[in-house]
């Protein structure tokens, strides 16, 4: 589907934000939001460091491969098949990580697996129908599907938080896999409506055209979420340890990665309405900046519960908002026929910072003995990411095509 088909973009675009919502509620995206609930127990059971327990984290940095070649099946497969041969093969390895993970090299080994084929479960496949169908609502539809993660992030952290205490770090794994198989995979796809395709228009079978490549634009855009993604990762990868570090119980850590999530939330639907209202660069700065203020807090405060879940909040505010940001900036600055590929290939380059950060983190608290030093970074990199993307030159293309050249 490549223009909408009826004057209301809702008649059928509801169904394909709710499908869109369950997916990422329901994939990679859970994992990489709750795995910080997985660090402290599964680096005493396995006694790993924090740095090494980083590194299985780390291993999700197989995005950065397979995210280009998901968003360019994403420009030539119907999302339904997609969908489900990625959310199957995730199934079946946090299943694997359940039954038998009881080494480092095991969990590393199925953390690159399910972040291969992550994004054919979450951002990279689902806001290509959104951005295909999508116009005048095109922000507030990709904040739409963004509240589906925040959502579920909010009830599962707690219930992982029990389930982990009560049962082990492994089987949080089988709670991972059964989310994915029981409730998102049929959800989505039979939500999804058959002719929300994911192809963009006919030039999709066309030969491959990388001439985004040479668009300064671009490597603005991924300078920025590359930045963006370093600043808020080391917070997600570490959060619930970072919390305990000032003081709070393991419990309460847990409730502040459900203010996170609610951060997240007010983010994605704020900001996805702030797009279609406002300069799309300004929304970005803004956006970038108010984070800075929870890194001060968690800097600062020390023991106190709701100063410490504000943080939280705060922090996950960009993290919810950064995704709907550099989608609706792609969709408006490049055509949608290639955007599949085009967010593919900046979506893998920003786990390579989310990777670096992930690490980062750990080998901060093991070498500076605290979390202070990661924190100081990321406030700066926020900072750049907002002049990086004030440079981008957006290009408004007709919106009967989007085939506009780059």
């Amino acid at each position: 589907m490549t223009t909408p088909a009826e004057p209301n973009e809702w008649a059928t675009g509801w169904r394909i934000v709710a499908a869109g919502a369950l997916a990422n509620a329901t994939g990679i995206s859970l994992l990489f939001y709750t795995f910080n609930l997985f660090v402290l127990p599964m680096a005493t059971g396995l006694h790993l460091t924090r740095a090494q327990a980083g590194l299985v984290q780390s291993a999700i940095i197989a995005a950065a491969a397979g995210a280009p070649v998901i968003g360019w099946l994403c420009d030539r497969v119907s999302f339904h098949r997609l969908f489900l041969a990625c959310t199957l093969i995730m199934a079946a390895t946090e299943l694997a990580l359940w039954y038998g993970a009881n080494s480092f090299a095991a969990l590393f080994f199925g953390t690159m697996v399910i972040g291969f084929i992550g994004g054919g479960s979450s951002t990279v496949l689902i806001t290509r129908p959104i951005n295909a169908h999508f116009r005048r609502y095109r922000g507030l539809a990709l904040g739409l599907v963004g509240t589906g993660i925040s959502l579920s992030t909010i009830v599962a952290s707690p219930v992982m938080q029990h389930v982990i205490a009560a049962q082990g770090w492994r089987s949080g794994f089988l709670v991972l896999a059964l989310t994915a198989l029981v409730l998102g995979l049929p959800a989505a796809l039979l939500l999804m409506p058959r002719n929300a395709s994911t192809r963009g228009s006919a030039h999709s079978a066309a030969p491959v055209n990388r001439d985004y490549l040479k668009a300064k634009d671009f490597w603005l855009l991924v300078a920025a979420n590359f930045c963006a993604s370093m600043a808020t990762a080391s917070a997600i990868g570490q959060l619930s340890p970072m919390l305990q570090e000032r003081g709070l119980t393991a419990a309460d850590a847990a409730w502040g990665i459900s203010c996170f999530a609610a951060g997240q939330f007010i983010g994605k639907l704020g900001g996805g309405w702030l797009l279609d209202r406002f300069e799309p660069r300004l929304v970005a700065a803004t956006l970038n900046a108010l984070p800075t203020i929870g890194f001060v807090m968690l800097l600062t405060q020390h023991s106190v519960f709701l100063p410490l879940m504000l943080a939280a909040g705060l922090i996950g505010l960009l993290q919810g908002a950064d995704i709907g940001v550099f989608s609706y900036i792609i969709a408006h600055r490049f055509e949608v026929s290639r955007y599949g590929a085009i967010f593919g290939a900046m979506h893998g380059l920003g786990w390579i910072g989310n990777a670096i950060a992930v690490v980062g983190a750990g080998w901060s608290f093991d070498h500076f003995h605290g979390y202070w030093a990661a924190q100081l970074t990321a406030i700066g990199l926020l900072l750049l990411t907002a002049v990086l993307i004030s440079r981008v030159r957006l290009v408004r293309h007709d919106p009967a095509s989007e085939t506009a050249p780059t």
